[in-house]
């Protein structure tokens, strides 16, 4: 199978050439390797440049986006660019273990009905010294090929995208689908589950690493606001609409559970966003009757915070 990696770097000069490395010594070498850059102000991509250079490595291309498109529309740029009949998404600032290509492209040949492969990670913070704290998630290192049912948070998203192998008609398919404010991962890991093909080996393939500076990390804080977290309800509803449309035209195991399960959390996303628009009392007890929905409980909680504690 042709195996592309697609990258998506910013001011990454710090961590970049762990991770290339970490890349260039796989057992099984990628087919061709797609570092786009989304205009970084430090010396990431001349990084880059340089260690294709030295290295000699034919495949290997930078790509630099003129204007900051910001990480979402970048990654999606790659992906659509790639070749490969599967491709790996990477974060500029990780390091994967030298057997992952290997083991996960040997599962995606075994098993034609995997859309999605991910694993399991092992986490590391970054802290003065470089000195990991490391943990595996999300599952058991079992080593087994797990697939992953369709439940009432199907939204919930266990494993990163960087720890995806993605089959090309997965991402055929994400053109249909995709805006602008939505998420790689996150729109490959839904259109798989609801497609009957998401799939996590548990093995932990690669060091995550989880940092302060990350752009996800500052996303994640800003949500901690009333205006910014409606936004985010409308626009997860706006996706979850998305995917009724998906199961009615481009799936063909239509299960009555599947709609009952969309329909659910259509409902609740509505009740939500008028919990946001009312902050009435009732509503936000209601809600509790669409507590399975939620991600994780905290989520139910942090909306009680947000408008009767924190008020802004």
């Amino acid at each position: 199978m042709k195996i592309s990696v697609v990258i998506a770097t910013y001011n990454g000069e710090n961590y970049i050439t762990k991770q290339l490395t970490s890349l260039r010594t796989q057992k099984r070498k990628p087919d061709e390797v797609l570092i786009y850059d989304d205009h970084s102000t430090d010396s990431t991509a001349a990084e880059v440049r340089s260690y294709i250079a030295k290295h000699g490595l034919t495949g290997w291309n930078v790509i630099v986006n003129h204007t900051n498109k910001g990480w979402r529309r970048t990654f999606m740029e790659g992906l659509w660019a790639s070749s490969g009949e599967i491709v790996f998404t990477c974060d500029q600032d990780d390091i994967w273990r030298s057997d992952k290509l290997q083991i996960m492209e040997k599962l995606m040949q075994q098993n034609n009905n995997i859309k999605l492969l991910a694993s399991n990670y092992r986490k590391f913070l970054s802290v003065p010294g470089d000195n990991p704290r490391k943990s595996i998630g999300p599952l058991k290192n079992t080593k087994q090929l797990i697939k992953i049912p369709v439940t009432n948070n199907y939204l919930k998203v266990t494993c990163p995208g960087c720890t995806y192998c993605i089959r090309r008609s997965l991402i055929t398919l994400s053109k249909k689908y995709w805006r602008p404010g939505y998420a790689h991962d996150d729109l490959l890991w839904r259109l798989s589950l609801l497609g009957d093909g998401l799939y996590v080996y548990t093995d932990n393939l690669i060091n995550w690493r989880k940092h302060p500076d990350s752009a996800y990390a500052k996303e994640s804080s800003s949500l901690k606001t009333i205006a910014k977290k409606a936004d985010w309800i409308i626009m997860t509803a706006q996706f979850n609409n998305d995917m009724l449309t998906y199961l009615q035209e481009d799936v063909a195991t239509k299960s009555v559970r599947k709609l009952h399960i969309l329909h659910r959390n259509k409902k609740w996303l509505f009740l939500r966003t008028k919990f946001f628009k009312n902050r009435n009392f009732f509503t936000g007890l209601h809600l509790l009757s669409y507590i399975n929905c939620y991600q994780r409980l905290r989520q139910y909680l942090g909306d009680w915070y947000l408008l009767f504690l924190k008020r802004r």
